[in-house]
């Protein structure tokens, strides 16, 4: 019986980022199971969205809602064109490290896969951490992968 079931891969576009996807697959091979790719798509310019929609934008951010999703849906069928069990889960908002904490308890995923910047001191303070709130508030294991090392 397969111990991780669900393995949660959150992504958030950049090549950084999916440097986990590596791993997840091992993981996912070895054990039979699904990858989903999950990302939170935080708007541009989020705290002015009132002032983007008056001033006519609506159409470039839907541009760039469009863009997302299919970067991810690609990355989904070449996982698949694998042989990866792979889904794609996209979500919208401001704040990531809720978002991603809520969907795996959500889905009740069995494992969480991920990068961190590796951000110490002041970075840390003034960037936040995804990973760090992730690694404190999730009840599942959290795999953290440092790229480039």
């Amino acid at each position: 019986m397969s111990r991780y079931k669900k393995i949660v891969v959150p992504l958030d576009g950049s090549g950084w980022s999916e440097a986990a996807l590596p791993h997840a697959i091992d993981i996912a091979r070895a054990n039979d199971s699904e990858v989903i790719l999950l990302h939170v798509f935080r708007p541009p310019a989020h705290e002015f969205m009132d002032v983007i929609a008056i001033a006519g934008q609506d159409q470039q951010l839907q541009a760039a809602r469009d863009a997302s999703k299919q970067k991810f849906i690609s990355l989904r069928n070449e996982l698949r064109d694998q042989g990866i069990n792979c889904r794609v889960q996209w979500v919208e908002g401001v704040n990531a490290a809720d978002l991603v904490c809520e969907y795996i308890a959500f889905e009740d995923a069995d494992l969480v896969v991920m990068t961190s910047h590796g951000y110490t001191g002041l970075a840390r303070l003034l960037f936040g951490s995804v990973a760090n709130e992730v690694i404190h508030r999730v009840d599942v294991p959290v795999m953290i992968i440092r790229p480039g090392k």
